[in-house]
């Protein structure tokens, strides 16, 4: 879709295919993205799995790559640095929280053309929100450990995949300690919990696309319903029911489908 252009400010909405890929690049401006569908990045020396509920911001001449997680849009701030909030984070490449608001404002200068005044005002209400908001730390960070990264990719590949610490050292050749303080060090995370997190982004893109709950634990890696359901509010906060509720009717989606229809 073509972009929206004004004077220090490019606006775009992107339709993305599952997987697709786009190759190292940069900006001279300045990057807000918002995915609703979740992608993988690497930017700079990080490299995160984010989901729908996370900001990208991606100062300009920073080098990234992205590869989108599922069939989505992806939408588009690029702002001239003189638009820079001063504070001396915004140099570094972040991930924020979605807030409501913000995706609506992010949404609306994709999608139509404004008048100037419109435009200062969108843009002040979203310098406003940006400003207050904290620092995101639940995207999922991908271990920078070259070891660590095999294992990380294949169970972003597959999150199914049932291998524990113990057999993936060894498929690796090298110990669980390892193993174990690789992820810890690169991701904050032992592999138990950062796997689980792994499952929970993917069952959450899953439940977003209309699958079932019990669908989506079993395609995520969970034995059982509860079992998921039980990690699924430890990382959001509330079921998968009530949270994908409360973003559909948020999004105007069409409810989620209850379990066998």
């Amino acid at each position: 879709m073509p972009g929206r252009t004004y004077e220090n400010l490019e606006a775009h909405r992107e339709f993305v295919l599952p997987d697709q890929y786009f190759e190292p690049h940069s900006h001279d401006a300045d990057q807000l993205a918002w995915i609703p569908g979740g992608a993988r990045i690497r930017v700079g020396d990080s490299r995160w799995h984010l989901h729908g509920d996370h900001f990208a911001w991606i100062p300009g001449l920073v080098e990234h790559e992205m590869q989108m997680s599922g069939a989505s849009e992806m939408f588009s701030l690029y702002l001239a640095p003189s638009l820079r909030l001063p504070e001396q984070r915004w140099s570094r490449p972040l991930v924020l929280p979605a807030d409501a608001v913000a995706v609506a404002v992010v949404q609306s200068l994709c999608a139509h053309q404004v008048q100037e005044a419109r435009l200062q005002a969108s843009l002040a209400l979203l310098t406003q929100i940006l400003s207050s908001t904290n620092e995101s730390y639940d995207a999922l960070a991908v271990p920078a450990d070259a070891r660590a990264r095999v294992v990380a990719e294949a169970i972003l590949d597959d999150p199914q995949d049932s291998r524990d610490l113990e057999e993936w050292a060894r498929h690796l050749d090298l110990s669980t300690k390892t193993l174990h303080r690789a992820f810890l060090a690169d991701t904050g995370l032992s592999f138990s919990q950062w796997r689980t997190r792994a499952r929970v982004y993917a069952a959450e893109r899953l439940l977003v696309e209309g699958h079932a709950v019990q669908d989506t634990a079993e395609l995520v890696g969970y034995r059982t319903p509860t079992g998921f359901i039980k990690a699924f509010r430890h990382v959001f906060g509330s079921t998968p029911a009530t949270y994908i509720r409360a973003k559909r009717r948020l999004q105007g989606a069409p409810p989620l489908r209850r379990s066998g229809v």
